[in-house]
């Protein structure tokens, strides 16, 4: 690999290093389910505000307002409607995806499955419970090797 190629995995490992922090303050989240009725109603009621003002508040009617909050519960709302009946409620959408492990760790577990790894016993030390930090030194290694796109 280049030296250029190899600067450029170091910038893309800094920046996944970075990502990954902002991350796991997201991962809370995980274990907090949306509520049954969905976010809309929850919040609705509980600031005590009835469907009908809700629908002036955004310039829909009622029954709109009805079927969007099932469409959220449904799943097929889109962000910009959500948004919009966000602002009724003076609130704001942010969405997040949420890695179910770190970043590096996926990534570490990825060269191993594709067998794309030559330092294996060294990576290996990650699925034994190794901190973060040496996680991150054997990515590094590892991208020295290969190229993160050939891994997908």
């Amino acid at each position: 690999m280049s030296t250029t190629d190899t600067l450029k995995n170091r910038l893309d490992l800094s920046r996944l290093v970075e990502l990954d922090c902002q991350l796991r303050e997201f991962a809370v989240l995980r274990n907090s389910p949306a509520p049954r009725s969905g976010w809309i109603k929850a919040v609705r009621l509980a600031l005590g505000m009835t469907a009908p003002a809700l629908a002036r508040r955004i310039n829909i009617s009622p029954q709109g307002l009805r079927q969007l909050e099932q469409s959220e519960v449904d799943g097929s709302i889109s962000l910009n409607t959500l948004s919009r009946i966000a602002a009724g409620l003076d609130c704001e959408v942010r969405y997040v995806l949420i890695p179910r492990t770190s970043l590096v760790d996926q990534l570490l577990n990825r060269f191993l499955e594709s067998g794309k790894a030559s330092l294996v016993s060294e990576s290996h030390t990650m699925r034994s419970g190794s901190g973060s930090g040496d996680n991150v030194v054997t990515l590094a290694a590892l991208l020295e090797q290969r190229d993160l796109r050939s891994l997908w």
